[in-house]
């Protein structure tokens, strides 16, 4: 055991340490870093106990003492734990059982270490300070129980100063119950514990936050909050002052230092000698006026450490001066900061971590952090979960700004019809816990927007009105939604309640004023159908008169950086917690895959293949944030997610251990406050095609005045093959979007990758630059030719033959004629073990060509024993998510290969085209495919040698790139609300069908290179 005595102070997180302290000051032990052990106690019974809210009197809990005795303890099923904790970080598969959520631990455990109590704290006010638990504690000490607390994820504190015992060793121990919880992304489902609803939250059991033991003065400082002023270099400290002596007034020194954070120099005090404390405490409030403080934003964080002293404790709170609000300009809502118009570009992170599921250690908080900035994002969210405190802290002391909702917060109003449930219980619950939220972030200048429902369906009751009230009267300088998602229509008066906001120091309620619309799902990949012209693009918005947010948007899934998590996991020696096995096993899985496929010249490594599927995500996030900031109408933008989990929520575009996805660069690009967005209506297209060509600047550092801009097409050896010049105007100001240039007519004129540069230049220096990427293809029928058959019903590949100039003669049963067999919208004859006149043909030296009815064709060639397959799976979409990629084969000359399918292959990754994985153990495998959490790697391409002749089989969808159909939508219902996925429309006249239609050339030319 160790006694660690420190003032209490919170310096980034840290603490700062004394061994000689007088005995009147603050002190500290720190029991995070304790030997703590955890003990199963799985034959308690708790599932319908009765349940208490705070304040709770202890004399009226039931004493539940560890199953069998307190000798269980003496047996602890893991030992040397420190906090925060989880049982299903140590624990995990406790019942033999580790697939998927089955070795997740429902129940009670007990968490129990030993600690010397310095005997000087004798007379002293003890408490403990619990920084949070899931889901509830039941604290005993020296084997009393002393206190009870049931508002998992929030901060407490316990008055111990009648158990702990002053100079001897003192025994802790947390019984927590675990009785549910989920290991998804849905607060919605509200669930249930005996009679009483409860908040539904992360399904993780343990401490879960840092635990303290402090010694003070019976008259104290209880809290301390610092609140802006719409004037950022005004703050206005409200101190609250308790009083625990037999009541009496007690009168006490109160000053005040501030301290500019890092360099120590103090730049503000206040002493008043004499302050009276009531036995019913005090609130003091002081406001405070720097006129050369340095501002806090997300560029230039600048801090302030505030000393408040009592008599002789002391208290300590970072905070920064900064002011967050919405203006109206010219008719315009609009987000600014310290006077300074920002859009916000954030991400929806749902809370979970790696080890023990749901704390950030202070390395994984700073991660986190890093990342977002190094993406270029400006502010990330705690969305659907409460958030974690050293998270904000590292925010704070980088400079990102942050979105938190207490999770769970719903009135779920079908359930209480029948009265058979606790209602009074539930709402006091989820009050506590946003109040409580509250109370311990409002300091944080990171902090700038409450929200308390994700995608509530139903307008506001009078509970929602009371609790707004609540939460506003804790936090008055803060923006507060009652819902994000809030309506299809920016004008449908039907749902304006939905609307429902408080702004900063104002108390009214406002229906209209701010829309916040999700579209959840994503398309698979950046198409060309996400922009078409001016004012004709996704997510273009000219709603001025609200906020305009879209608040999750795009999700498209790809894989974590398994190989780099993999080094972690087996680096810190923790395997066993509840994500790593299926960490290991689906590396395990891509790496071989790579190596007996013969990817390994594409893909070196697993993290080369999983980061170039990250690319993807990517991609497709930039170019829409970049729409959206062209716009200059758009307030917010947030990317459908951040963090992936084991089980879902892959659209995450880091993964649990906050490694970044993709390559940073790609998407920090579309993220700089200066630059020149170059948009193409077509990106994929034949070389002899036109795509037009429009230029944006993106402009948040005032640039203005008169320019050239400079446009070139350039080949991939840097040639300039077109060029022209424009005189163009910039606004500057708070235009921070404007379209400077349309109507510039490209024609590649080459196949291949094609780069279009423009520069906004004056006197010969260059003022802001941007690029963009086309690829095209030149139809190439060199080897084909007629001598071959089509199958196919629907005349769709008959069609297309003909408009090549091959006139292909139709199948319709025996025995092929010519030297290849098309197979379309046909169904495979003759199963069994029985002739087949196709295989027959095949066999002697002929190709079988399938591009319809993959799997159907696969089930016959394995009836033949051609293939051994073994099934398929349709590859996930959205927050699922499935990718493709491809290595260097003669059957894809003149498209890419080695590559992950990007925007390049948009005719076969987009989520609205048929998406299917085969389990092909024979053949050559030229294009695999991936889904969500799988641990398989599939064929959507393979070669099967048959004898003398061969068989192409591919489940992608050249049938959709060689026909037209019609625009594909679909309804997806998102927790009770509708939502429009982002489609692709497929039809003919889309011209980045062209890569599949020369695919399915090369194919043809195949025939004669075996």
């Amino acid at each position: 055991m160790k006694t660690i005595r420190v003032l209490l102070g919170l310096l980034g997180g840290g603490l700062l340490y004394s061994t000689s302290l007088p005995a009147a000051k603050r002190e500290v032990i720190g029991l995070s870093e304790y030997s703590w052990s955890i003990t199963l106690d799985q034959k308690a019974e708790w599932r319908n106990e009765k349940l208490f809210l705070p304040p709770t009197d202890i004399s009226q809990v039931p004493v539940r003492i560890p199953t069998g005795g307190w000798k269980l303890l003496d047996t602890p099923n893991k030992t040397e734990v420190h906090l925060p904790a989880t049982v299903e970080e140590y624990l995990w598969g406790h019942n033999g059982q580790t697939y998927g959520v089955t070795g997740n631990y429902v129940g009670v455990s007990w968490f129990h270490t030993k600690v010397n109590v310095p005997a000087d704290w004798e007379g002293r006010r003890m408490v403990l300070k619990v920084g949070a638990v899931r889901f509830r504690a039941e604290i005993f000490v020296n084997r009393k129980l002393v206190a009870y607390d049931l508002v998992n994820s929030t901060p407490f504190e316990v008055d111990l100063s009648e158990y702990l015992l002053p100079g001897q060793e003192n025994e802790i121990a947390f019984r927590i119950t675990d009785p549910n919880g989920n290991f998804n992304w849905k607060d919605s489902q509200v669930y249930t514990w005996g009679e009483y609803f409860t908040n539904p939250s992360h399904g993780f059991g343990g401490v879960t936050g840092k635990l303290d033991l402090i010694a003070t003065d019976k008259v104290y400082i209880e809290d301390v909050f610092v609140k802006n002023q719409s004037n950022p270099r005004k703050v206005e400290i409200e101190v609250t002052l308790s009083n625990d002596t037999d009541g009496q007034t007690v009168q006490k020194p109160l000053s005040f230092e501030i301290k500019e954070h890092g360099t120590g120099r103090v730049v503000y005090s206040k002493r008043l000698d004499k302050l009276e404390v009531a036995k019913e405490g005090r609130i003091y409030t002081l406001p405070v006026t720097l006129s050369d403080a340095k501002l806090w934003s997300v560029e230039h964080p600048n801090l302030y450490d505030l000393f408040v002293t009592l008599g002789d404790d002391t208290v300590q709170k970072r905070f920064g001066f900064r002011w967050f609000e919405v203006r109206d300009v010219k008719g315009d809502r609009q987000f600014y900061l310290n006077g300074k118009r920002i859009v916000l570009r954030t991400s929806i992170s749902w809370g979970f971590w790696p080890y023990n599921g749901i704390a950030p250690s202070d390395e994984m908080a700073l991660r986190q952090i890093k990342a977002a900035k190094d993406l270029g994002l400006n502010m990330l969210n705690f969305h659907r979960t409460i958030g974690s405190e050293n998270v904000l802290d590292y925010a704070d002391e980088l400079g990102l700004l942050y979105f938190e909702e207490p999770g769970g917060n719903q009135y779920p109003v079908s359930l209480f019809h029948d009265g058979s449930y606790q209602t009074d219980f539930y709402f006091a619950y989820r009050n506590e816990k946003l109040a409580r939220m509250i109370r311990r972030d409002r300091s944080h200048p990171s902090l700038v927007i409450y929200n308390l429902h994700n995608e509530r369906g139903a307008d506001p009751q009078r509970q929602d009105y009371e609790q707004m009230r609540m939460g506003h009267q804790l936090d008055p300088t803060r923006i507060m939604t009652y819902n994000s998602c809030n309506g299809e229509n920016p004008e449908n008066e039907s749902n304006a309640h939905f609307k429902l906001h408080l702004m900063p120091n104002d108390t009214t309620f406002y229906d209209y004023g701010w829309y916040d619309r999700h579209h959840a799902g994503g398309p698979g990949c950046y198409h060309d159908k996400l922009y078409m012209g001016k004012d004709n693009y996704h997510r273009f918005s000219n709603h001025k008169d609200e906020i305009v947010y879209w608040g999750e948007d795009g999700a498209i899934g790809t894989p974590p950086r398994l190989e780099l998590i993999r080094e972690e996991l087996l680096a810190s020696g923790k395997s066993s917690n509840w994500e790593a096995e299926d960490y290991l096993r689906w590396y395990d899985v891509y790496d071989r895959f790579l190596k007996e496929k013969g990817f390994t010249d594409a893909f070196p490594s697993v993290d080369s293949l999983t980061r170039q599927m990250g690319n993807v995500a990517y991609y497709y996030q930039g170019r829409v944030i970049e729409n959206i900031r062209i716009s200059n109408t758009v307030d917010a933008y947030a990317i459908n997610g951040w963090e992936s989990m084991k089980l879902e929520n892959h659209s995450g575009i880091v993964d649990n251990f906050r490694h970044t996805k993709g390559d940073v660069n790609l998407l920090a690009y579309y993220n700089r406050p200066l630059y020149l967005a170059v948009k193409m209506n077509r990106k994929v297209l034949a070389d002899s095609d036109t795509t037009t060509v429009d230029v944006y600047v993106v402009n948040e550092e005032n640039l203005k005045g008169n320019y050239t801009l400079h446009l070139s097409l350039k080949d991939t050896e840097g040639k300039v093959v077109e060029s022209c010049q424009r005189k163009v105007r910039v606004s500057g100001g708070i235009v921070y979007g404007e379209c400077l240039s349309t109507g510039w007519k490209v024609v590649p004129g080459q196949e291949g990758y094609m780069r279009v540069e423009a520069s906004l230049e004056k006197g010969g220096k260059v003022f802001a630059s941007g690029h963009d990427d086309l690829f095209a293809v030149r139809l190439n029928t060199e080897g084909v030719t007629a001598r071959g058959m089509i199958a196919d019903t629907s005349g769709i590949l008959g069609d297309f033959m003909q408009t090549m100039g091959f006139d292909v003669p139709a199948y319709h049963k025996g025995t092929p004629e010519g030297d290849y067999l098309l197979v379309g919208a046909y169904k495979p004859q003759q199963w069994g073990s029985g002739i087949s006149d196709i295989m027959e043909w095949v066999y002697k030296g002929h190709t079988l060509i399938i591009v319809d009815n993959p799997e159907e064709w696969a089930n016959f060639l394995s009836d033949k024993e051609v293939l051994d397959y073994r099934g398929s799976k349709v590859l996930g979409k959205a927050w699922y998510g499935g990718n493709f990629f491809n290595r260097c084969h003669r059957l894809f000359d003149g498209l890419p290969s080695d590559c992950v399918f990007n925007w390049e292959y948009q005719c076969f990754a987009t989520y609205d085209r048929r998406r299917i994985g085969l389990r092909c153990i024979n053949g050559d495998i030229l294009v695999g495919c991936v889904s969500d959490h799988r641990k398989e790697v599939y064929s959507a391409l393979t070669v099967i040698p048959a004898g003398r002749g061969k068989i192409i089989l591919t489940t992608l969808d050249i049938p959709a790139c060689i026909r037209g159909v019609k625009p594909y939508s679909k309804e997806v219902d998102l927790d009770g609300m509708n939502e429009s996925m982002n489609t692709f429309d497929a039809s003919s006249d889309n011209k980045a069908n062209i890569v599949g239609q020369q695919l399915l050339l090369n194919f043809l030319k195949e025939v004669y290179r075996w």
